[in-house]
């Protein structure tokens, strides 16, 4: 916007029935014969005022009130087919209860997800306990749904003077998984960085916990699969539902496994 262009940021602020009523104002209405006060007053209620010093910029520039209208029309188009914040990103706040603030259960917002899981899911996270109770849900929802595939993503790490090579890591680490956390036949692929397997300077962890599903909705939260930082810690998370930003993470976990960044961990 040019130093003189008139600033349209009062009548984005208008809610959209006042940005209905004063395009139709500036149509047929009191304000197509001219910018007043009282016909601004009428449509725009507490913001006429700056309402006001935009119309009559505009008119200042050269726009009829029928040229007006069809630019608060356009807004007010653009606000109706723009989804609001609130539908796109929601807190997760879990831990004790306060008055006045909204908390989620963690493990209930996941499950909610899976439940309503169709091709794809998923699951990234750095520690994993007790997984057969959490995970549990996602077993079933693969048997009801057979085309559904879920991916995890998860840190195997070596422990400190730990000397074991690298692949007898991996296989105990693919032995307690299945022994512990997923005990059903129908199995997921699991992926890990080799790079928390290192012992020099280039060890890295994966400590990322987020939930993937459908490439439409996504969990980016705190907390680890374990029962505890599901059901009991203070945990913050976001579920976005802002299809490119959830088309990013996948896009991002889906080029470090097929691009061998990440290695398969054999679960069969």
């Amino acid at each position: 916007m040019s130093q003189n262009a008139p600033s349209l940021a009062p009548l984005h602020r208008l809610p959209l029935s006042a940005l209905r009523g004063l395009a139709s104002s500036l149509e047929t209405g009191l304000l197509s014969a001219g910018i007043t006060q009282v016909g601004i007053a009428q449509a725009a209620g507490t913001d006429a005022a700056a309402v006001a010093e935009t119309l009559r910029s505009l008119s200042a520039v050269g726009m009829s009130p029928r040229q007006m209208a069809v630019v608060v029309r356009g807004i007010a188009e653009a606000h109706e087919h723009v989804p609001k914040p609130s539908s796109l990103f929601d807190l997760v706040l879990s831990g004790p209860d306060l008055p006045g603030v909204p908390m989620a259960d963690t493990a209930a917002v996941v499950h909610t997800m899976i439940s309503q899981a169709s091709h794809e899911v998923w699951l990234v996270g750095y520690a994993v306990y007790n997984g057969r109770k959490l995970f549990e849900p996602l077993a079933r929802r693969m048997i009801d749904v057979p085309e559904l595939t879920v991916k995890f993503c998860l840190d195997i790490a070596r422990q400190h003077n730990d000397a074991t090579p690298a692949a007898d890591i991996v296989a105990r680490f693919a032995r307690d998984f299945r022994a512990r956390h997923w005990p059903w036949d129908r199995l997921p692929e699991l992926y890990y960085d080799p790079r928390s397997l290192e012992t020099g300077d280039g060890r890295a962890s994966l400590h990322a916990k987020c939930v993937i599903v459908d490439g439409e909705r996504a969990l980016v939260t705190s907390a680890n699969f374990t029962d505890a930082a599901q059901r009991k810690n203070i945990e913050l998370g976001v579920v976005i539902s802002h299809r490119p930003t959830v088309a990013r993470l996948t896009d991002y976990f889906a080029g470090l496994c097929i691009g061998e960044q990440f290695a398969r961990c054999p679960l069969g």
